[in-house]
């Protein structure tokens, strides 16, 4: 029935067998003393938040090698603090979890976290090597964390098929790829046999380029997720949007309808709204999340479902705004 969907917090990873949770959380901020790591929170916060997640069914925890990676050599970093933080769960709940991460594609990369210049196909699987070292164990997903010109595609999705092959993740994805990228991607990783199960972009109800431009489209019918990052526009959708944003009167007036959509649904947030409407349009949405309380009101953000009329009115309203 569709209210079992509804209250259903899961879903399929793509085509990768993997099942997930509806929405994730992102830690990009993890370690990053420039976000306000060891000032404004610390690992005692992130763990809180990580627990609190986890309790309330959020299962996709997102990642990658560049996240915090100063912190690298205190084994602070988002890598590390996520892999430590799954050490202490029980098998089962840790073999629920989808802990994804993604490799820098830039040669130079090696200046920042170590190893040898990124060219060529063996430099891109060490970096996952060393993901999994900082992590603790095999990924669930790994992910090229974007195109870049000193690479062929095919080169890219080689070393996806070698991560998978060497059983260094359970499934493969890419991030930023535009339509016509994925398409290629795809088309690789299914002569190798090797199935491609996300693109993570960004998505948020004030930016819908991945929608208007068909990709969303797209990866549906190639049975590829469609990650979403910065799903609350760094924070405008939220209740303190307004705030971050004063003049902004297009934001004003999204906020006002979220807000008396939540109310409706029986006094959800503005957050849960927003990110509710990301996951009806078939999306993970992967907010950020730096303590127990935002993990939380995240997770709140799954097991109901806005409604055909309230989807379509929200729509209507960013036509009108032009968004």
């Amino acid at each position: 029935s569709d209210e079992a969907g509804a209250a259903s917090t899961t879903r399929p990873l793509g085509a990768s067998g993997l099942k997930t949770s509806k929405i994730g959380i992102g830690t990009l901020q993890w370690g990053d003393e420039s976000c306000g790591f060891n000032s404004a929170y610390r690992a005692t916060d992130l763990e809180e938040a990580f627990r609190c997640g986890v309790e309330n069914g959020v299962r996709f925890w997102d990642t990658a090698e560049v996240y915090g990676y100063k912190q690298h050599k205190f084994l602070q970093s988002s890598e590390c603090l996520l892999g430590d933080y799954c050490k202490d769960l029980d098998i089962g709940v840790r073999e629920d979890l989808t802990i994804g991460s993604k490799v820098f594609t830039i040669p130079w990369t090696n200046m920042l976290v170590g190893g040898s210049p990124r060219l060529g196909k063996d430099a891109l699987v060490s970096a996952l090597k060393a993901s999994v070292e900082r992590v603790g164990a095999p990924l669930d997903l790994w992910s090229i964390h974007f195109p870049f010109p000193t690479f062929k595609q095919s080169v890219l999705m080689d070393a996806l098929k070698e991560a998978m092959d060497l059983e260094l993740t359970r499934a493969v994805g890419v991030s930023n790829y535009n339509k016509a990228q994925l398409e290629e991607a795809h088309a690789l990783c299914a002569a190798s046999g090797v199935p491609l199960a996300s693109n993570q972009v960004k998505y948020s109800l004030m930016d819908r380029k991945a929608e208007k431009e068909g990709l969303l489209k797209r990866a549906n019918e190639l049975d590829v997720a469609i990650v979403a990052y910065s799903p609350l526009e760094s924070g405008k959708l939220t209740s303190n949007g307004a705030a971050k944003d004063p003049n902004n009167k297009k934001l004003l007036e999204i906020l006002k309808l979220l807000e008396f959509v939540g109310v409706v649904n029986g006094g959800k947030s503005i957050s849960q709204v927003a990110l509710n409407f990301v996951v009806e349009k078939g999306m993970i949405p992967i907010p950020a999340a730096k303590n127990a309380d935002q993990a939380k009101e995240h997770a709140g953000a799954m097991g109901w479902a806005l409604d055909a009329n309230e989807m379509a009115l929200i729509e209507e309203k960013l036509e009108y705004l032009g968004l």
